[in-house]
């Protein structure tokens, strides 16, 4: 079986798709801004800012560190603007009560203003968790609430702004973006909400072909969805979602980029043990197989969407809701694209264990497994990436679904 090495980047490729010293004191909202967006009236939220340049030819992500005021958000809603060459930008929770001047690893940043985080915004950074954003310059955000619901940021929480820009142009390309978070007092907020950012972690597209990745979570409790919209790179040409056993989908799309988001302005309602797939379509022109991963180069297929009452696990489809970030996307149930049995994946997962590029050796074994084994095939595969992440032997730990997958 693998090692544990190549796994322990699971749950960093899950949130990746998308200062100096800091005191004690917290950091105040950046200044109204009236060209680009209208900051929010005092009292109604706060805006943040990044103003970058990207040199001519190139692909980078800028981050910068702001801080949440002192007594924290009540977020009914996001509303966000950025200038032409960006494929999409977020704004993330951090587990940082002071801006950061070093990764997790001791890695040194300037973190007093935009830095460079091209390696991926939450790679070496504690992201917790989705605040707001877009892949619309024209503000189609990713947070929306009716009366009385808010997304809660913590007090004096240390946040992220993470813009992906691409620029194709022979100068440089001045970059500036805005989001507001328009809030609501405590005293009105009746249910907490949050965001589903759903991530799929296999995704296997070979040269001059086509391939789909499909994944299934169970909703635990009865929850509210309020808005929605797909995230795919320049390869997705199909996205669907829809509860499983209902008639037709609630969200379709065939962009990868200005993608629409679906509101529910009456809100769309999941009941307790309801299960919700989505599925991205590719067609790849390149000579060469197109895996998971933060970059261009690279897919995602992911889910988005607003939804309340917020419920611990399910924002990010984990397979242990007491411990979200570190099973991020495990809950999920991989529905392959090809034919091989169950038995067949697991002896694929095997003959690549030793390999350098073990994980994406794996995602083609996923995605050319048979629909039909998706539940078996899931069990053991999310069994060995959970042992494997924890240290345990895998064999061992996950004796029970290898036995159930190897007879199929």
């Amino acid at each position: 079986m693998p090692t544990a090495k190549p796994l322990l980047l699971i749950s960093t490729l899950a949130l990746t798709a998308f200062a100096g010293c800091s005191d004690d004191t917290t950091l105040p909202p950046d200044p109204p801004d009236d060209g680009l967006l209208a900051a929010p009236p005092t009292g109604q939220g706060v805006q943040y800012a990044l103003d970058t340049t990207i040199d001519a030819g190139s692909e980078v992500e800028r981050c910068r560190f702001v801080q949440a005021p002192a007594d924290g958000l009540w977020v009914k809603r996001d509303e966000v603007r950025y200038t032409e060459g960006s494929h999409h930008f977020l704004l993330y929770e951090t587990a940082y009560d002071d801006i950061p001047e070093s990764k997790n690893d001791g890695t040194p940043v300037d973190t007093s203003g935009v830095f460079d985080c091209s390696d991926g915004p939450t790679n070496g950074w504690s992201v917790t968790r989705l605040v707001g954003g877009s892949q619309n310059a024209n503000g189609d955000s990713a947070l929306s609430f009716p009366d009385g619901v808010a997304l809660r940021v913590r007090p004096g929480a240390v946040l992220m702004l993470n813009a992906h820009y691409i620029n194709t142009r022979p100068e440089p390309l001045d970059a500036e973006v805005r989001i507001n978070l328009w809030t609501l007092p405590e005293e009105d907020v009746v249910t907490e909400g949050d965001i589903l950012f759903w991530y799929n972690i296999f995704i296997d597209v070979p040269a001059m072909g086509a391939s789909q990745a499909k994944m299934r979570c169970t909703i635990p409790s009865d929850i509210t969805v309020t808005s929605m919209q797909s995230h795919m790179h320049a390869r997705g040409v199909g996205y669907v979602a829809q509860e499983v056993g209902a008639d037709m989908p609630f969200y379709l799309n065939d962009r990868w980029e200005d993608v629409p988001v679906s509101r529910f302005d009456q809100g769309f309602p999941l009941k307790a043990g309801a299960e919700v797939e989505y599925a991205c379509n590719y067609e790849n022109g390149e000579p060469r197989d197109v895996h998971q991963g933060p970059r261009s180069t690279d897919e995602m297929c992911m889910l988005i969407g607003s939804y309340y009452p917020a419920v611990p696990g399910l924002s990010f489809c984990a397979a242990d809701p007491e411990a979200p970030l570190a099973t991020q996307g495990l809950g999920a149930r991989w529905i392959g694209d090809g034919e091989a049995t169950c038995a067949e994946t697991l002896a694929c997962v095997q003959a690549g264990a030793e390999s350098d590029d073990f994980f994406d050796h794996l995602q083609g074994c996923v995605v050319k497994s048979d629909p039909a084994v998706s539940r078996e095939m899931s069990d053991a595969v999310r069994c060995l990436l959970l042992a494997l992440g924890s240290g345990q032997e895998p064999v061992e730990a996950c004796g029970s679904e290898i036995g159930s997958c190897l007879a199929l």
